[in-house]
């Protein structure tokens, strides 16, 4: 087979020249895909400064920048793209689409959240506050946009629509770029694949971790749950702490923001670093990635300061850093450190620790499983990397980050795995030089040939490096075992509270005096602010920019809610733009149900997202499924100005407790019992798991004996650790605290957890004459009644 011979243009300049200082001037121009790079993360900076900021605040950060900047970005711009060019964002495309990012599969928790702060940025004005239903006057959305503000741009001019097909072309562009610089140089095709192949692939040794701590039977097991959840294989949960760099997968899994713009710098830094051009604006660059990930951006000072012993402080002293870089700076931190960091766990290492042995022991095993090992391999192939400062000192992070203790602390701190990308990009480098460095194109007098790369060391470099890639071929593995996933819209970010319930502890709080003078003016900020267009009930919100109806109640009863659904009719101009199966009804139909309380006093909501193609009008309102009964409704026209009109209202009330126990009596009344005694037990999953004792006819002395329920678990860890002992959950029971008596019927709701249920044991117990009266059992068809 002959070789694939492939002309490098100027995307591709080869990297002995970024190695080595005596093959181009320090001065001469930055390889094209290193200032396309840097452009790539300044963008978001420039439409953020100009989109948030009044103009005498946003203007001059953005003249600086730009000035800062225009020195180095200097150069011909003459593209001529290669086979590997082609190649390498062929690959990244692959690895985006294997990825949540990619929208082939289901969403991680944590892209949902970026996926949600996009859906904000994309609804209003700028700058942007946070959906927050509740509140009046929502807070400001305080992040790290640098991935973010692109799309939302975007989706803020096309619709949120747009964002289906704009991050993942947003996102293949950055991760494109890393391909492309990464594999930069490279003789051949081969040696292309073979240097990207380490990229995606690299992980640490996370099975040999779980197999020293769990055995292999419980290594299995474990990532055998784990395909169905959203915790990666390389969580040991035998430590108190979980001890894990990610790969380069794992990031692009979680949050591609921290991978993107920290990778692309790193490789800018390794391949610059004799380059003067770059020396003057290195500050400044640390500085736009700390916009797209600020803790990442710490992660790259060390290499910096790599460059600085190895090249003197000289070339650094210019004003794009003693300028423009504190300039922007400034305004990052301003806007930055405005979020409540109540929430956020931070301490030393050895706090989390109740046995200090246990400590260095765990240390000890993660150092050697997560980069030790690969790092003293690399060293016998090729002794030269200990001159290399950069190499040294990402070594020295990726030993120190461990020992502090900041942000999420349970399933790894975040100084630990963001401070490490730049770090692990730098260990990534080395790892491709070290592969490709027996290939026949690797000749002596390229910088990749090495004359220790032996036989027996490099098949130890590839053995450890296979078992590393079980980890990424699970996290594939995992994509592909959940459904496809698209971008819908969706009600609220995730920053404004992981706690619904208290509604004190919000991430996000009142914007700073100083920060809120230079912020641009603007009057939309709530969903729920202005008139609703009707106040019964709920009141309704119509938001068009937003596309979305929202519903509020600021008074509601959570269980009294959990009985009823909401629905939407939605009517459109065109027929043909509903759904095959509704097009014979003329209408669309979604539903939902409640959703959020919060501490002080209940609040229901309920958001609609509405469809992108033209209506005549909608019908919403609130109905109670199993009577099919409309508690009210109202119909909004969306093609005038007409008013809207409640056509139903109140025939139900369900803040009657009379009438509401009423209803559910009809309801039950005629169903077979689970337990017919007595008193007859039926079990009812409607919005919530219930059991339901009703008698008939019922007098006075047939509710005086306590009831009795014990319910059994499937799983004995779902008990409080109070009643693990006794085996059961104890839910005993007055008639007069959960029932109502009218005329000669009665009847008792007691809601029931909602984890596995083996069993549940009730009756009633007369502690007078100390005995039972009348007991039964009842075994779920489904352990899980939801």
């Amino acid at each position: 087979m002959p070789q694939i011979q492939t002309a490098v243009g100027a995307l591709r300049a080869p990297w002995t020249a970024a190695e080595a200082p005596s093959t181009a001037p320090a001065t001469e121009a930055l390889p094209l895909s290193h200032r396309l790079s840097i452009i790539y993360i300044a963008t978001p900076v420039v439409i953020w400064v100009l989109g948030w900021f009044k103009w005498w605040v946003g203007v001059p950060i953005v003249i600086l920048l730009i000035a800062g900047l225009w020195k180095a970005l200097s150069g011909s711009w003459q593209v001529s793209l290669s086979l590997p060019v082609f190649v390498s964002f062929l690959i990244a495309l692959a690895w985006i689409l294997v990825n949540p990012i990619g929208g082939l599969w289901q969403s991680a928790y944590e892209i949902t959240i970026h996926y949600n702060i996009m859906l904000d940025l994309g609804r209003g004005e700028w700058p942007t506050y946070l959906t927050d239903f509740l509140n009046d006057d929502p807070p400001l959305l305080s992040y790290y946009l640098g991935w973010h503000i692109v799309p939302g741009l975007i989706g803020k001019w096309l619709g949120p629509t747009a964002l289906s097909w704009v991050i993942p072309l947003w996102t293949w562009i950055g991760i494109g770029l890393i391909v492309v610089i990464f594999t930069r140089g490279l003789p051949t095709l081969r040696t292309t694949l073979l240097a990207a192949l380490v990229l995606v692939f690299l992980s640490g040794l996370d099975v040999i971790n779980h197999l020293l701590y769990q055995g292999p039977i419980g290594t299995l097991e474990l990532a055998l749950d784990r395909l169905n959840d959203n915790q990666p294989l390389g969580l040991n949960e035998s430590t108190p702490l979980y001890l894990k760099y990610q790969s380069n997968s794992e990031t692009i899994w979680w949050s591609p923001q921290h991978l993107i713009a920290s990778g692309l710098v790193s490789l800018i830094i390794l391949q610059s670093r004799h380059q003067s051009r770059f020396a003057a604006i290195s500050g400044l660059v640390i500085t736009i990635c700390a916009f797209w990930s600020t803790l990442t951006a710490v992660g790259l000072i060390p290499l910096v300061v790599a460059l600085i012993y190895k090249n003197g402080l000289r070339p650094f002293l210019k004003w794009p850093n003693l300028i423009a870089a504190p300039s922007l700076a400034l305004l990052m931190a301003l806007y930055l450190l405005s979020r409540d960091s109540a929430l956020i766990h931070f301490g030393w290492l050895w706090e989390y620790y109740t046995s200090h042995t246990q400590m260095i022991i765990d240390l000890i095993i993660f150092y050697l499983t997560e980069f030790f090992l690969l790092v003293v391999l690399l060293w016998m192939i090729d002794r030269r990397i200990v001159k290399e400062p950069i190499f040294i000192a990402s070594i020295i992070v990726l030993l120190v980050v461990p020992w502090y203790v900041f942000g999420h602390w349970y399933f790894n701190s975040d100084i630990l795995i963001r401070c490490s990308v730049p770090a692990l990009f730098v260990l990534n480098y080395y790892t491709a030089r070290a592969v490709i460095s027996r290939l026949p194109e690797a000749t002596s007098s390229h910088i990749y040939g090495t004359s220790n790369a032996s036989r027996p060391l490099y098949a130890s470099l590839i053995a450890v490096l296979a078992v590393g890639t079980i980890t990424v071929l699970f996290i594939f593995l995992r994509s592909g075992n959940r459904p496809p996933a698209a971008y819908t819209q969706t009600a609220n970010t995730s920053l404004i509270s992981t706690a619904k319930e208290d509604a004190n502890n919000r991430i996000v709080n009142t914007v700073p005096g100083l920060l809120q003078s230079i912020l641009r003016d603007h009057d939309q900020k709530g969903l729920t602010t202005g008139e609703p267009i009707v106040s019964s009930r709920y009141d309704i919100y119509h938001q068009d920019r937003a596309g979305m109806l929202v519903y509020r109640n600021r008074d509601c009863v959570p269980e009294l809610e959990r009985s009823t659904r909401f629905f939407l009719n939605i009517y459109p101009v065109n027929i043909r733009d509903l759904p095959e199966k509704r097009k014979q009804f003329g209408y669309d139909v979604k539903e939902t149900r409640w959703d959020v309380t919060y501490e002080g006093g209940y609040n229901c909501i309920g958001v609609f997202g509405l469809p992108s193609y033209e209506m005549t009008h909608v019908s919403v309102g609130q109905y109670y499924p199993y009577l099919g009964d409309v508690h009210w409704r109202v119909e909004y026209r969306l093609d005038d100005t007409s008013q809207p009109v409640v056509e139903y209202a109140n025939r139900f009330d369900p803040t009657d407790k009379y009438q509401y126990y009423y209803f559910y009596y009809q309801l039950v009344a005629t169903e077979e019992p689970e337990i017919r005694s007595p008193f007859n037990v039926h079990l009812v999953t409607l919005h919530q798991n219930a059991l339901f004792f009703t008698r008939e006819p019922c007098v006075s002395q047939d509710i005086q004996p306590n009831f009795f329920l014990h319910i059994f678990p499937v799983n004995i860890d779902d008990l409080p650790s109070a009643r693990q002992q006794s085996g059961f959950d104890n839910y005993d029971f007055q008639f007069e605290e959960n029932g109502v008596v009218f005329d000669d019927k009665c009847l008792a709701i007691i809601p029931v957890p909602d984890y596995d249920i083996a069993r549940i044991r009730t009756g009633q117990f007369d502690p007078a004459q100390d005995r039972i009266l009348w007991q039964g059992e009842i075994t779920p068809q489904s352990t899980n009644l939801k």
